[in-house]
């Protein structure tokens, strides 16, 4: 392990420290993931299969809005997940030039899936550390965070996606 450690102080530097954090965090999700049989990389967009399945007859423009990015961009990513297996695209009664976006029963599953993966490790993480202990590193990641107000789970997600270039985060 290669510590990076903030100018002079002797003390790891915080950031890289909460990254690696997220990504043993991410990797051991992953790995609960492909224990259920879900072994394809990279893991589908799960922001867009929550969207789809929120949200009955969401089209393409809607979840560029959702994700603020460009229909193009919203496009691709329907597509890719399409041709995964993971969507299904319809054309809107009302609008023929509109898709509507369905998620397929692989979606569903896939969502299960993780949300099952991610409880267990959220319950391996607490034996391992302990309420009190969780308890700690949730107030104190809380006061890390930035305090300009309540932030949906899609905001964070946005800014991660956004940000995770500039992070260097590897596969995402």
């Amino acid at each position: 392990m290669v510590a990076h450690f903030s100018e002079g102080s002797g003390t790891p530097a915080l950031g890289p420290q909460l990254v690696r954090s997220w990504i043993g965090y991410r990797r051991r999700v992953e790995r609960k993931l492909a224990s259920s049989g879900f072994t394809d990389r990279p893991l589908p967009d799960g922001m867009i299969l929550r969207l789809c399945v929120a949200n009955e007859g969401l089209t393409v423009s809607r979840i560029g809005r959702e994700m603020q990015i460009s229909r193009q961009g919203a496009s691709k990513l329907v597509a890719d997940l399409c041709e995964s297996g993971f969507l299904s695209l319809e054309k809107s009664p009302g609008d023929g030039r509109e898709k509507i976006v369905r998620p397929t029963s692989g979606a569903i599953a896939f969502l299960q899936a993780f949300h099952e993966a991610r409880r267990a490790v959220d319950e391996e993480i607490r034996e391992q550390l302990g309420d009190e202990a969780l308890r700690a590193l949730a107030s104190l990641t809380e006061l890390l965070a930035e305090p300009s107000g309540p932030w949906r789970s899609g905001d964070i997600w946005r800014e991660v996606r956004a940000r995770s270039s500039l992070l260097d985060l590897g596969d995402q």
